[in-house]
């Protein structure tokens, strides 16, 4: 159906944009149609083949990430709050749709009437005293010449997709801040065993540097620098051990429980998990139906069009009709006897309003055309985002590759100069030098790899089309009149 609207699209509005779009949304647009209209490239700059689902942190094949991913999107109160926007979304829209329908409303009265006994006043006359009963019902209707309650109601459904888009967004935003502060952890844990083993490593070199001082071979500046060796392992391994408690207390956040909560699967760390297949990223194009806030962009411009239509309509005469039955009497059954209807149309407009309605439908126009702008801006960014992580990806992995060349020249470095300072060939310097890149360099080896991974994960949520809504998990409401109280 879609492939017909490619030439429309050349010259489009956003309004006709915005309507072109809808109506592609159930199927996937054709490729020339989206690179036309907004400038995609046909293809990304890399590609792999791997196939990646819509949970994409099980490709890790880390069961603990999995684990906690999963409680997140269950506990994590700043994702519960964007569900209950949804269902302020989802009350709007039907409030909207009310206006569909006519607007019934009946009112029933009793009246008891008795007069004060005063003055001599003959009171037996039953015009004195006396009970009274009357009803009415009315009901009022605007017809929908022009569209304006239908644009509304539109609108309003519009902007409920929009914000189930955005609670999508929300979760994958989740997902990811959980993976890379995961993938944090799992590197401080590796970097305090490694900082173990290396300041195990500078103690026994210092004790060993003392018994030859003691013995007369080395000099008292090589003992003072290994001991300050020593002191930078320590600080290094303490620091270490704190970036820890404090990434577990930034993972407690995003699961919505204090650190001392933490369950025990976020306490039991291992090495890094290693990097899956590149995934296959297909036509740029497809973001326009996969990404959740591309999407909520699409249904935020599609809002702003059904705005701009209800402004439009605004300005013309509105024709309303209206139904009033009323009826009473001295018992509750006269008013079905005793009745009135009166029926009425009407048709009212504005004549003079110091130009504020046309000012309102220029306002919703400019609207239009912003969303049309952002809309555009989202695409682009979400084409740079997966275009980065492209290229990042390749440029860590080369760093990486960098790194582990340098290590093994660096251990072999440090096996010679160590040799060479026991045959005093070369000063302690050379092997403190050699000692410290070499260390050095194991760390820094480490944080790379665990950015690739987090370039990775940055990978997975830009290409993604997120998860269907109804699979998220919907939280219980809370009672919250304990908190209503004047004594709380």
């Amino acid at each position: 159906m879609c492939a017909g609207f490619t030439r429309i699209f050349r010259r489009a509005t956003p309004g006709a944009c915005a309507i072109l779009l809808t109506a592609c949304v159930a199927q996937p647009l054709p490729p020339d149609l989206p690179r036309q209209v907004l400038g995609l490239p046909d293809t990304f700059s890399r590609s792999g083949s791997a196939y990646v689902g819509e949970q994409w942190w099980r490709s890790f094949d880390d069961p603990q990430l999995a684990d906690l991913v999963e409680l997140a999107l269950h506990s994590s109160p700043d994702l519960q709050a964007t569900y209950w926007r949804l269902k302020q979304a989802d009350a709007a829209a039907e409030q909207a749709r009310s206006g569909f329908w006519p607007r019934l409303t009946g009112a029933l009265e009793n009246t008891e009437q008795r007069r004060a006994s005063s003055n001599g006043f003959d009171f037996s006359g039953a015009e004195n005293e006396g009970n009274s009963w009357s009803g009415s019902l009315a009901a009022a209707y605007e017809v929908d010449l022009w569209g304006r309650v239908r644009s509304g109601a539109r609108a309003a459904e519009a902007g409920r997709l929009a914000q189930e888009e955005n609670l999508n967004t929300a979760a994958l935003t989740l997902a990811a801040e959980v993976s890379g502060i995961w993938m944090q952890l799992e590197e401080q844990w590796g970097q305090a065993r490694l900082l173990e083993g290396q300041l195990d490593t500078n103690r026994k070199t210092l004790r060993a540097l003392e018994l030859r001082f003691g013995s007369g071979v080395s000099a008292a500046a090589d003992v003072l620098q290994q001991r300050q060796l020593v002191e930078q392992s320590t600080q290094e391994l303490d620091q270490s051990r704190a970036n820890l408690e404090i990434l577990r207390a930034q993972l407690a956040a995003l699961l919505g429980i204090a650190p001392q909560m933490l369950p025990a699967v976020a306490l039991q760390y291992d090495a890094l998990p290693t990097l899956p297949a590149l995934p296959d990223t297909g036509i740029p194009a497809k973001l326009l139906l996969r990404r959740p806030d591309v999407k909520r962009a699409q249904r935020e411009l599609l809002q702003g069009h059904y705005l701009a239509r209800q402004a439009w309509a605004e300005r013309l005469p509105s024709l309303s009709l209206s139904l009033f039955f009323s009826g009473g009497g001295t018992s509750l059954s006269d008013i079905a006897e005793d009745w009135l209807l009166n029926l009425s149309a009407a048709i009212e407009g504005v004549i003079f309003d110091g130009g504020a309605l046309s000012a309102a439908k220029r306002q919703q126009q400019a609207v239009e055309q912003e969303r049309w702008s952002v809309f555009r801006n989202a695409v682009t960014q979400a084409l740079s985002e997966v275009e980065q992580a492209l290229v990042n990806e390749e440029a860590i992995a080369a760093r990486i590759g960098h790194l582990q060349e340098r290590v093994q020249l660096a251990d072999q470095i440090t096996v010679r100069q160590r040799r060479a300072y026991g045959l005093g060939a070369v000063d302690f310097l050379n092997v403190l030098s050699a000692t410290n890149n070499q260390q050095s360099l194991e760390r820094q080896l480490l944080t790379a790899r665990r950015e690739l991974l987090e370039n990775r994960v940055t990978l997975y949520r830009a290409l993604s089309g997120g998860l269907q809504v109804q699979d998220l998990p919907q939280p219980v409401a809370e009672e919250l009149e304990v908190y209503r109280s004047e004594d709380s």
